[in-house]
């Protein structure tokens, strides 16, 4: 597997982080994202590319590797931690609650979330990050009406 697909799947080598690597990147995304404008069009770009780049690279890995789902890939947790806040208003605490969310849905994995992960072909490993991203962001979306 080539340096650059494990360098995004760690993004950016967050996933090399050695204590909850999943847990760091979705912080680091919530920083950044809190200091992105609430444009629809780059948000939705942001987070369509974060989809393409995060399956493209799962599935390559899936290809040329035996492990599962290891802690060190994190790109799914930039992604779903995007699809969490998306156009949610820029208020410290619903950036915190998001946060938080989708962190207990991403490690209790309730449900639909626990199913989606054991789909093949690197599409598991995306998967259950940008249900626990659905969730989060509907949960929001009703509290910030």
């Amino acid at each position: 597997m080539s340096n650059l697909n494990l360098f995004l799947l760690r993004y950016f080598d967050i996933g090399k982080i050695k204590y909850a690597p999943g847990t760091a990147c979705s912080f680091f995304v919530t920083l950044f994202y809190f200091f992105i404008p609430n444009n629809l069009f780059l948000q939705l770009f942001l987070i369509i590319f974060h989809l393409f780049l995060g399956f493209y690279c799962c599935y390559i890995f899936y290809k040329q590797s035996e492990e599962e789902d290891p802690s060190y890939i994190v790109i799914d947790e930039a992604a779903g931690m995007m699809i969490a806040l998306f156009l949610i208003p820029k208020v410290f605490e619903l950036y915190l609650l998001a946060f938080l969310i989708f962190r207990f849905l991403d490690i209790i994995k309730p449900s639909i979330i626990f199913r989606s992960q054991y789909f093949d072909y690197g599409i598991g490993i995306m998967l259950d990050d940008i249900l626990s991203g659905l969730i989060t962001f509907l949960i929001l979306f009703g509290i910030s009406l």
